[in-house]
C-alpha cells in the first residue's frame, strides 16, 4: 500500500483524478508530484510531533477549520478559499513559506511537474 492510498483510503484514485483534473495532470504525473511531496509532509508532520506546542497547534489548526471537506467532498478542491486554507496548513506543517517553496522546487525536479502547479 503507498503512501496515498494509506492517507486517503479508498477515495485515493478518486483524490489523485480530482488534483490532476483540477492542474492539468494526467494520473502518472499527479501520482509522481504526490509521491514526491508526501515524504517532506510526514517529515513536517513529525516535527510537529516532536515539538512541544508544534502537534497541539496543527491538530488545532486542523481542528477549527473545515478542511475534511477536501477529503469528503473532493470537488471542493477546486473551491475558493482552498489555497488560502492549504497555505495555513502548510505554514503549520513546514513552518515558513521560503521552506514550503523549496520543498515544491525539490519535488518538481523530483518529479517534473512545475514548481508553480505544486505551490498550489
Amino acid at each position: 500500500m503507498n503512501m496515498i492510498d494509506a492517507l486517503l483510503g479508498s477515495q485515493a484514485d478518486g483524490a489523485v483524478e480530482q488534483l490532476g483534473r483540477q492542474f492539468g495532470l494526467d494520473s502518472t504525473q499527479t501520482s509522481s508530484a504526490l509521491g514526491a511531496l508526501l515524504p517532506a509532509l510526514a517529515a513536517g508532520f513529525q516535527r510537529n510531533a516532536s515539538s512541544q506546542n508544534g502537534l497541539e497547534s496543527l491538530l488545532g489548526a486542523l481542528g477549527s477549520g473545515r478542511h475534511g471537506r477536501y477529503v469528503d467532498d473532493l470537488g471542493s478542491l477546486g473551491m475558493p478559499g482552498t489555497v488560502d486554507d492549504g497555505n495555513g496548513i502548510l505554514g503549520h506543517i513546514f513552518g515558513s513559506k521560503d521552506v514550503s517553496r523549496e520543498v515544491a522546487r525539490r519535488a518538481s525536479a523530483q518529479s517534473g511537474v512545475g514548481a508553480d502547479i505544486l505551490k498550489q
